[in-house]
């Protein structure tokens, strides 16, 4: 049989040669595996380590800078590749540029790629990258201090009360620090002292909506809700809100003693909006939560009565 050669550089080649006459180097020259720019560059948040290309900020799931590095590439170059899932990619990191404030600010990265059914079918590029600082949005807010989305207001009906502000402030305060370790979007940007209680300035809606529900299994209160126009959100067309939440602790817990307009009644049960009352001869009363914020009654608790 006589001998086939490559058209490009003239190398025996057999049957088993890819198309158009071509031996596997040239070929793979001419087609290679997947095709990447010479110079790229991301943005990457030099608080809390986030990436972006445009306007979205990505959090990847490592913390290691060229793990993020690895993503970033992945998301932006490669996803298409490797949703086909017919490549299987490798990096190398060689001439680390590093500012004077020990940031790495540019580096050249090899990508080399394998065929996953054969891996002799390889390539590989060489790509530098641009690493531009910037601060996400959140983090420019929390730089900033002063941004929310929704406001909590916790009142008491006086002053004698406020060790029921201390406590559900206390919780609060737990609970939100455990969850921005979680997400760094769900923080309180500032609390302010008011006459009858606090106010706290949130960063989102969902988390007044998570601190309810986590008041709600630990306190009596009554919930009024609003809302005000504050913008417009021009992507998904429809305004902005910015909510807020009114509590009012009820004056008294379960097993204190009450006196309403100078009768005394010992408080035998707290339900979801109802509060049950014993007067001194027995008789059973049943108030809802409003009945004991109004102006117009007389109300004195006595602490821990039986």
């Amino acid at each position: 049989m006589p001998h086939r050669f490559c058209a490009i550089c003239g190398t025996v080649i057999d049957e088993f040669a890819p198309h158009f006459g071509m031996c596997l180097n040239c070929y793979l020259d001419e087609n290679p595996l997947f095709e990447l720019p010479n110079i790229y560059s991301f943005k990457l948040c030099i608080d809390c380590q986030k990436y972006s290309k445009k306007e979205e900020w990505i959090e990847s799931e490592n913390k290691d800078l060229f793990k993020i590095i690895e993503d970033a590439l992945i998301r932006f170059l490669l996803r298409n590749y490797i949703k086909q899932d017919m490549i299987m990619f490798s990096f190398s990191f060689d001439t680390l540029v590093y500012s004077s404030r020990d940031l790495l600010t540019s580096l050249d990265v090899t990508i080399l790629g394998k065929l996953r059914d054969n891996q002799k079918i390889s390539h590989q590029q060489t790509l530098k990258l641009n690493i531009n600082y910037d601060l996400c949005k959140n983090c420019s807010n929390l730089r900033a201090g002063m941004y929310y989305l929704s406001i909590i207001q916790l009142r008491v009906t006086d002053k004698s009360q406020f060790e029921v502000i201390k406590e559900a402030l206390d919780q609060i305060l737990f609970f939100v620090e455990n969850l921005f370790a979680k997400n760094s979007t769900q923080y309180i940007s500032k609390i302010e002292d008011q006459n009858l209680g606090v106010d706290l300035y949130l960063s989102t809606n969902e988390l007044m909506n998570r601190i309810i529900l986590h008041m709600k299994a630990n306190f009596n209160f009554i919930l009024n809700r609003s809302k005000k126009l504050v913008g417009r959100d021009s992507q998904k067309g429809r305004g902005i809100y910015r909510l807020k939440a009114l509590i009012k602790f009820l004056p008294f817990k379960k097993n204190d003693a009450v006196i309403i307009n100078n009768v005394r009644y010992l408080v035998e049960n707290i339900t979801k909006n109802r509060v049950v009352l014993r007067d001194e001869n027995s008789s059973k009363h049943v108030k809802n939560f409003s009945f004991f914020i109004k102006d117009k009654i007389s109300l004195k608790t006595i602490k821990g009565a039986d």
